[in-house]
């Protein structure tokens, strides 16, 4: 048993060693410091980045995707921006192409009758979301939903130069979201 034991903790570290794309788990997500870590990101994803043009007083996190490997094209991004201390979840951006971009739709169907379920997944082309107040972004039409119950904010949504680009906060008003659109480069 102790043979064993020290086998595989020899074979994980030779696995480890061996294994240098970069990997992120959830329970440790990527945090960027400097606009090294978006520099990186931006040559890695197959559409155009955009982020707030300053981020100093925000922490981020790159949230997806997981396990984050840059050596792999990255075809949708999220990033959530948190206060200094890193509490407070202020923003969110999801990114992705706008054209030829897939996604995945869950449909359930439950049989009351038989007491049964079935689920099944669906891919789709992606279709932008026409609903919401129109909001002008740098000449691009937005589209804003309020949350419901009066909470601040909401989601913003646009594409840009190809990019889909949607913003979700519950700290920022309306007015907040879309000047920290403007601000996206």
């Amino acid at each position: 048993m102790f043979k064993r034991t020290i086998l595989f903790v020899c074979i994980l570290s030779l696995f480890i060693g061996l294994n240098c794309e970069l990997i992120i788990a959830t329970a440790n997500p990527l945090t960027a410091s400097s606009n090294v870590g978006l520099d990186k990101l931006k040559n890695a994803t197959d559409f155009k980045l955009f982020t707030p043009n300053s981020f100093e007083n925000y922490k981020l996190e790159i949230k997806e995707p997981y396990p984050l490997v840059l050596s792999r094209r990255i075809s949708k991004l999220r990033l959530h921006y948190f206060d200094k201390s890193g509490q407070t979840y202020l923003f969110g951006i999801e990114e992705h192409k706008a054209d030829g971009y897939k996604i995945n739709r869950v449909e359930t169907h439950f049989d009351v009758r038989n007491q049964t379920s079935t689920t099944r997944t669906i891919v789709e082309d992606f279709k932008f979301d026409v609903s919401g107040a129109k909001v002008n972004i740098n000449g691009f039409e937005a589209r804003f939903v309020a949350w419901a119950n009066h909470i601040p904010g909401g989601y913003l949504r646009w594409v840009q130069d190809g990019t889909y680009i949607e913003i979700d906060s519950g700290a920022l008003s309306k007015e907040m979201m879309v000047e920290l659109a403007k601000s996206m480069k």
